[in-house]
């Protein structure tokens, strides 16, 4: 008899809590009992399925290496891997291993030929889905990053903040962005490298931290280097483009100072 097990997974905690996961495993279930599949259990996931370390294949691996599983009943391959290089090295491994990957609603056995061809083409198109979200979401990113002059990466630079969909200026930090921009200007005379630890060194006799970390050379070089403070961004090959939101140094200083490093 055969030794079944099951993954299920949503790419998010919010998905979690709809019927997504509830509805795979309802369908595994029925699947197994219309062909008399002893299924032992069905493990759960949320986790994106772009990555093979995690712990519910991990876990079903050693199931299998252990002889404890011959047979993975998947609501649709893409529950395994939606990478194809990463899906297909994984499935390879349980395939050598002796066990067999079923899909419900591709109707796939991969004991058989015709399922292992099936099973590539739609591993191919599930990485190509993925690859046109992707190439959508970039295309917004480029659109407000050229036309609405927003900021398109994670986090705002030190001195600004996020607040909700906002950016703004963070009180504390914008601060100390402006007195790393005056001491640089104070000691313009003196080479870069002295110039920076002096900055670094006045910065420590005050108490004052990156966030609570100290001021290293890089820390004071990145901001004095980002036009980002003066209403410039820069996004990839996209270049640079002017940002709508507020400033905390006035061109003409960034110039000065720029000059200078």
């Amino acid at each position: 008899m055969s030794k079944v097990y099951s993954i299920v997974r949503v790419s998010s905690v919010g998905q979690s809590d709809n019927t997504s996961l509830s509805h795979q495993k309802d369908t595994i279930n029925k699947y197994c009992d219309l062909y008399e599949l002893d299924l032992q259990e069905i493990v759960e996931e949320v986790f994106t399925g772009t990555t093979e370390d995690r712990d519910g294949l991990n876990y079903l691996m050693d199931k299998v290496k252990n002889g404890e599983c011959d047979t993975i009943v998947v609501y649709k391959i893409d529950r395994l891997m939606r990478n194809f290089r990463s899906g297909i090295n994984f499935i390879g491994d349980l395939i050598e291993y002796g066990c067999k990957i079923v899909s419900t609603q591709e109707q796939i056995d991969t004991s058989s030929i015709s399922g292992k061809f099936f099973m590539n083409i739609l591993l191919s198109m599930s990485e190509m889905e993925k690859s046109t979200i992707t190439q959508r979401l970039d295309r917004g990113k480029i659109h407000r990053f050229k036309t609405e002059g927003k900021m398109v990466c994670s986090s705002p630079p030190f001195g600004y903040k996020k607040v909700g969909d906002k950016i703004v200026i963070d009180e504390t930090n914008s601060k100390i962005v402006k007195l790393v921009f005056k001491l640089w200007n104070t000691y313009i005379d003196f080479p870069p490298h002295i110039r920076t630890r002096k900055i670094t060194k006045y910065l420590e006799q005050k108490g004052i931290t990156f966030n609570g970390k100290k001021f290293h050379r890089i820390r004071v070089n990145r901001i004095i280097k980002n036009p980002f403070y003066k209403g410039i961004m820069s996004f990839g090959k996209q270049g640079m483009s002017k940002h709508n939101y507020p400033t905390i140094v006035s061109p003409r200083l960034w110039n000065k100072i720029y000059q200078s490093v």
